[in-house]
């Protein structure tokens, strides 16, 4: 899960997607490489023993991975630092495909620039998930959401089609450890991540 630019949702994501990976039966491990700590921070608050999770830096993060891969787990998902490109760059060259979270925004949309580089300097297999977007309505996805999605055409990777909304409950679920699919299985947030967990397992690389 890569972003240069912090506020994107990125450990947000990370958190929710590693959790509907383990509730698919999937052994998931969660490796924190952020100083900030939030994923480790939630992840002392949660009661189940799944998705699980690890602290790492640069120079343990290939250790770190090759353990995972000894006890069996079927997936990693590192939540990298923002603005730090030395972690971020060991990051992508170890991973199998990156997830690259933005907001709809215009500025989050100019800053994502730095994210593409890395991705196409190591020939990782990518796509971008807009996030923290307005919710849909009667008519769809909202007109920024769509203009986002077509201005970030132009870097030449691939853009998820499903989008992330800005709902409470992904903030609300985080507050005693768990998930929006924990918290509320039939909302439309859970709905959303279930969708999209759907959608990236099926990417090249994963």
């Amino acid at each position: 899960m890569l972003a240069q630019k912090g506020g994107t949702g990125k450990t947000t994501l990370t958190i929710h997607l590693a959790v509907e990976a383990a509730q698919s039966s999937m052994k998931t491990l969660i490796v924190d490489v952020d100083p900030q700590g939030s994923a480790t921070t939630w992840w002392r608050r949660r009661s189940q023993e799944q998705p699980s999770l690890v602290s790492a830096q640069r120079r343990t993060l290939s250790e770190t991975l090759s353990k995972a891969r000894k006890l069996d787990y079927g997936l990693a998902i590192i939540d990298s630092a923002p603005h730090s490109s030395d972690i971020a760059r060991e990051g992508v060259r170890l991973s199998d495909a990156v997830i690259i979270p933005t907001r709809p925004a215009i500025l989050d949309l100019d800053a994502i620039g730095a994210s593409i580089a890395l991705v196409v300097d190591e020939s990782t297999p990518s796509q971008i998930v807009l996030n923290a977007c307005p919710p849909p309505g009667r008519y769809g996805e909202p007109r920024i959401v769509s203009e986002a999605r077509d201005a970030l055409q132009t870097y030449g990777i691939h853009v998820c089609p499903v989008a992330i909304s800005q709902r409470a409950a992904f903030s609300h679920a985080l507050i005693d450890g768990r998930s929006v699919s924990e918290l509320d299985p039939a909302g439309k947030a859970s709905a959303e991540i279930r969708t999209l967990w759907n959608t990236i397992k099926k990417a090249p690389g994963l």
